[in-house]
């Protein structure tokens, strides 16, 4: 573990995200992780929240069947995924964990526009798997493995939470997966 690098700091709170989007609860008063997710569209981070696992967890499990089964095989067949945790096992340098699309290795210097995850736990990010970075061409792919019903509850849980550009900024088949 090592101390949240900025590039996973909220922007709109200008520091580190301080509760989950969903429930309110504070990240330093519960005792489990969180997941950060940013997505930016060029250098510039247009959506982002931060979600505590329980609201993660129950959120995926609002997916259907379909797509998780969908979901958790692309993931299990990944080859790519699958050596990530080989290729950085002693690094605890984020930006060797985001230096490529986790999901088809493109260089993120090739990149323009992505989402990024990083798992934390109070003040410290937790490795392997993540953080991760996965570029749009994925996140399209990713989407389409997703049933008509559960991307129906995704863009549900985005509107819910968000309201204005932030929503608005993502097309329906740019939205982030949580992975």
């Amino acid at each position: 573990m090592s101390e949240i690098p900025k590039i996973f700091y909220s922007l709109e709170h200008d520091g580190p995200f301080k509760s989950c989007l969903t429930c309110d609860r504070r990240f330093d008063k519960i005792d489990e992780p969180y997941i950060i997710n940013k997505v930016f569209q060029g250098p510039e981070c247009v959506f982002e929240f931060a979600i505590c696992q329980t609201c993660r967890d129950e959120t995926i499990e609002s997916f259907s069947e379909e797509s998780k089964t969908r979901l958790r095989k692309m993931t299990e067949e990944n080859p790519i995924l699958q050596k990530r945790s080989e290729r950085f096992t002693d690094s605890e340098n984020h930006e060797e964990w985001t230096s490529e699309c986790a999901h088809c290795a493109a260089p993120a210097s090739e990149i323009e526009n992505f989402t990024t995850e990083c798992l934390s736990f109070g003040d410290y990010m937790v490795y392997d798997p993540y953080p991760i970075l996965v570029c749009d061409s994925c996140i399209e792919k990713n989407q389409k493995l997703l049933s008509e019903t559960t991307q129906d509850q995704w863009n549900r849980f985005i509107l819910d939470n968000f309201e204005g550009p932030p929503a608005d900024a993502l097309k329906p088949d740019k939205v982030p997966v949580l992975v």
